[in-house]
């Protein structure tokens, strides 16, 4: 998947995102439950609901502009759904990042 970084700093402009994505990383799980009942270390909406003093539909619209801009995936584990980091979005910011700032120091 191609990262868009003017489109992650568009979802990260908001500090709710932000600390969403922070919990969410904290988790610190990266895998892919594949279906599987098992338990990880993932976060669940529910978990993100808890944490956070907004109202679910709020959390949830949060969410899915994280999704859409590729930081993280979501996953259907039966009742739950888990919210699970993707790093090389992140990873496609720096490298935007490092690159802008090569060319600042070039001149």
């Amino acid at each position: 998947m191609k990262y868009d970084p003017v489109e992650i700093f568009k979802a990260l402009s908001n500090p709710s995102r932000v600390e969403i994505l922070k919990f969410i990383y904290a988790s610190g799980f990266t895998g892919t439950l594949d279906g599987k009942t098992e338990c990880c270390e993932c976060s669940c909406m529910g978990d993100i609901v808890c944490k956070f003093n907004l109202a679910p539909s709020t959390i949830s619209h949060h969410t899915k502009e994280l999704v859409r801009v590729g930081l993280v995936k979501v996953e259907r584990d039966g009742q739950f759904i888990r919210i699970l980091p993707n790093p090389e979005a992140l990873e496609a910011v720096s490298e935007f990042m490092d690159g802008v700032v090569d060319s600042c120091k070039a001149k």
